[in-house]
């Protein structure tokens, strides 16, 4: 027993020791004058995928490779690098200035590809900001229209597909919040214009629903000599809903509103 702690102990500081030469090794590396070297030393580390100290001497050399024949080739490797790291904001970066500087390379496809792909890693969840998504959207359309014929373009295809599906869940979600806060008025035109935007949602079924329950909760709340019209406008919404969807989920509670409205428009 005492002896496999002996060696286990023996084995953490000998790998402890590795380490700290390893870190040692790497830290005098980044001080050589030999620029050369790090550029080399950097693609060895970048083939090992060992981005983060790939990146590290990239940039360390970049400035002594302007206007040279490796000063692409060290721009690309730098983005790739951070987009392998997963650091899409840095990726975004090189890659926009890559496509600044070489706008005839041969790595120009790919660049405005990943370059999109950036954008679209730093997309967040529907119900937060879609400032990104909508860049994303923007670049993944140009993509397309600059290499109609790219092997890219299926994949463009579902990326737009899913960031689409995005706005039309935030909008679906900013506009069920008038609802559920009993802002009636407000939500029935939020729903309407979320619709118009996105004619093909998923969530259309529930928007007309919520447009015909709000529109009768409006109706409900309102002065008495306005509530003849607002609820004769709840059954006009009702005859939508059954005319786009006959056999709808909320037909029962539909029907009710439906029933209720019109009676109301007799009173």
């Amino acid at each position: 027993m005492q002896s496999k702690q002996a060696i286990s102990k023996l084995f953490l500081l000998l790998f402890g020791v590795a380490v700290f030469s390893s870190c040692n090794n790497f830290e005098k590396l980044l001080k050589n004058p030999d620029y050369g070297l790090k550029y080399r030393e950097g693609n060895r580390y970048y083939g090992m995928k060992k981005y983060d100290k790939a990146v590290a001497l990239y940039e360390n050399v970049m400035p002594f490779y302007r206007n040279t024949p490796q000063d692409d080739t060290l721009t690309v490797q730098t983005a790739r690098s951070y987009y392998h790291m997963r650091d899409y904001e840095m990726s975004e970066y090189y890659f926009n200035a890559f496509r600044r500087q070489f706008p005839r390379s041969g790595f120009i496809e790919e660049v405005d590809f990943y370059g999109a792909m950036s954008l679209f890693n730093q997309s967040q969840r529907s119900e937060l900001d879609q400032t990104q998504t909508k860049q994303a959207i923007q670049a993944f359309n140009t993509f397309e229209r600059k290499y109609p014929r790219s092997s890219r373009i299926d994949t463009t295809q579902l990326l737009l597909n899913e960031l689409a599906g995005k706005l039309d869940e935030k909008a679906y979600l900013s506009a069920k919040l008038y609802y559920k806060t009993e802002h009636y008025r407000a939500a029935v035109v939020a729903l309407k214009n979320c619709m118009k935007d996105y004619p093909e949602s998923k969530y259309k079924e529930e928007l007309m629903f919520l447009v015909l329950k709000s529109t009768y909760l409006h109706a409900v709340h309102s002065i008495k000599d306005k509530q003849r019209d607002r609820f004769q406008q709840a059954v006009d919404e009702y005859f939508n809903l059954a005319s786009e969807f006959p056999v709808s989920k909320y037909k029962k509670e539909a029907d009710k509103i439906y029933r209720d409205s019109l009676e109301a428009t007799k009173s």
